[in-house]
């Protein structure tokens, strides 16, 4: 089991269960140093099923700290929240930045409202999506990537559009220093899915790691936990690292998001 994850829900977001304790005291069975709590951001439109309501913050910001008191000296918790790139919430997202310790960047959606990651099938879109990494980055908004492969839910199958891709967000890590997430969550825990060019998860994908690895791009592993439960099994942890097995990518272990948040805070516009 790793002893780092920067990448933890809380029942707020309308499909993760458990309290917020009961994942501190599950992390701390499971061998973890450092708990990152980071749900999914809240913003003017509600989406009970998929994230926090806003009125819900103030409870969500007030419950981590005050665990990182109660369990000071038995696990290092810190507050961050899984964002998403989209304009026309930069009130929002500013106060983010400035209140969280952290944030991840985690594109679900195209735009508010529009434009599933979940769903995506043609080119166009998949590269929309990655420019929309790339806005994130190019503000500073984001300390790492979440499942910079979610793309690949719903894509047909892996061809030259997806290769390049794949290579943009390498590229795009390089160019910001930005760090990539080899994710253990529901693209692996759903088990292999059936595609026009056989079968494999929905994410993580090889081919991007392969891009990765040859760019040497820094790799976190997220949990992407919703489950305090799963903080006591390796099983998609290990699926999860067999996706990227043979390849030479460069893993950052105990990743000290605090300290490069602080950095990036900086230059955040």
């Amino acid at each position: 089991m790793i002893r780092t994850n920067w990448h933890t829900h809380t029942s707020r977001c309308g499909h993760a269960c458990g309290t917020d304790e009961q994942y501190v005291k599950a992390a701390i069975r499971g061998g973890l140093k450092t708990l990152g709590f980071s749900d999914h951001a809240a913003y003017e439109e509600p989406w009970p099923s998929e994230r926090m309501n806003i009125e819900e913050v103030p409870a969500y910001i007030a419950s981590v700290r005050s665990l990182q008191k109660k369990y000071s000296g038995k696990i290092d918790i810190h507050l961050g929240m899984e964002v998403e790139y989209y304009p026309s919430q930069w009130e929002t997202l500013t106060y983010y930045r400035k209140e969280m310790e952290y944030l991840i960047l985690g594109q679900h959606q195209l735009e508010l409202g529009a434009g599933s990651a979940y769903g995506i099938r043609d080119a166009k879109r998949l590269f929309q999506y990655v420019d929309a990494l790339e806005g994130a980055c190019r503000h500073g908004l984001c300390d790492y990537i979440a499942h910079p492969d979610v793309v690949m839910y719903s894509y047909p199958a892996i061809d030259g559009s997806v290769r390049e891709a794949a290579q943009r967000i390498a590229e795009i890590s390089v160019k910001y220093d930005m760090p990539l997430e080899l994710n253990c969550g529901s693209g692996v825990r759903y088990g292999k899915q059936r595609y026009q060019d056989g079968e494999r998860y929905a994410y993580p994908v090889r081919i991007f790691f392969e891009e990765f690895a040859k760019r040497n791009c820094p790799v976190v592993i997220g949990l992407d936990i919703h489950d305090p439960q799963l903080f006591l099994t390796n099983v998609y942890l290990n699926r999860a690292l067999e996706v990227i097995e043979g390849l030479d990518c460069n893993i950052l272990e105990d990743f000290d998001i605090i300290s490069a948040a602080k950095k990036r805070k900086q230059m955040f516009y």
